[in-house]
């Protein structure tokens, strides 16, 4: 074995002991001891620090512990004088960005429409619109009237939307990317690694990349958390398979793909490293069989899964 290779091995042992705390610390049961030996812990080297920021996907986490003993009640005047700011900003934090999406942001729990793990559901947000949210996604009404609603926000997940003929443009906002039409059929995902829009009948205009984007029957935009957009042809019918029960990649990212299972699935799958995110995946998954996706990908790309508790697999 190469020193090259000793390192990533150690680097991924300690993205697998990161992980580790963060399931515990987000169990409900830490402890102050708990936190004490966290802290220890990422004080050990830049690595082991590195490697928890990477784990938790934030750059200033914060734990709140649970006393073992009769916990102290901290009133609504101290929270208001300030004693309670730290608490405070830790729950923000959790509920604003919770780490490895283990449970759902405050954007999502106040959407007006969320779908659960493996559920779907299709609504009419105005007349002659369809709106089909996939697995694991929120949405909340955009431009409401009395006779509906103009437009939607994706906060997370995936969605199709049908649009009729219509007068005024129909709006899809995604984070900073904004879809519309005046009569359309087209699919919407927005996950970690960015937003993208696949138009399959019609035109849609897209917004909030480097430059605005017109996209017709059978392409794509993808547009990536840094602003640059990447076009491409595709096959509207496997774009959109998710519908039939089926994930279809071709010539995809490994980090495209993991993004996507994601949303079948309780927990969430982690890549060890970014260059992993890179690889080349050609494979279909059954999403009502998403379990034997990460078998497959191991055997596929020789990886190794470490399974970890709350539904975290690690993998490197």
């Amino acid at each position: 074995m190469t020193d090259r290779e000793i390192r990533e091995d150690d680097a991924d042992d300690l993205l697998v002991e990161a992980a580790d705390w963060l399931v515990c610390l987000t169990s409900g049961a830490a402890t102050d001891d708990d936190a004490a030996r966290l802290a220890a812990w990422r004080a050990t080297s830049p690595a082991h620090e590195a490697a928890f920021r990477e784990i938790a996907g934030v750059r200033n986490y914060a734990v709140a512990a649970k006393h073992n003993k009769k916990p102290a009640m901290v009133s609504r005047r101290a929270v208001l004088a300030g004693g309670g700011t730290a608490a405070l900003a830790a729950l923000t934090l959790g509920v604003a960005r919770p780490p490895l999406g283990l449970w759902p942001s405050f954007a999502e729990l106040t959407a007006d429409h969320r779908t659960a793990i493996g559920q779907r559901y299709a609504f009419a947000p105005v007349n002659g619109v369809k709106v089909e949210m996939n697995s694991r996604t929120a949405i909340s009404l955009l431009d409401t009237t009395r006779d509906g609603a103009n437009g939607i926000s994706l906060v997370v997940g995936e969605a199709f939307i049908t649009a009729g003929e219509r007068s005024a443009p129909f709006r899809v906002k995604a984070g900073a990317v904004e879809a519309s039409t005046r009569r359309a059929s087209f699919n919407v995902q927005r996950l970690d690694g960015g937003v993208r829009i696949a138009c399959v009948d019609r035109e849609v205009t897209c917004l909030g990349g480097d430059r605005p984007i017109m996209l017709r029957a059978n392409e794509q935009v993808f547009v990536a958390a840094d602003g640059g957009t990447r076009r491409s042809e595709i096959d509207g019918a496997k774009a959109t398979a998710w519908r039939r029960g089926l994930l279809i990649f071709e010539g995809a990212s490994l980090a495209e793909v993991v993004d996507q299972i994601n949303l079948y699935r309780s927990g969430k799958i982690v890549l060890a490293n970014t260059a992993l995110g890179g690889l080349e995946v050609n494979a279909i998954f059954h999403t009502n069989r998403i379990e034997e996706a990460v078998p497959q990908i191991e055997q596929l790309l020789n990886l190794r899964a470490r399974h970890l508790a709350g539904g975290v697999v690690v993998m490197s």
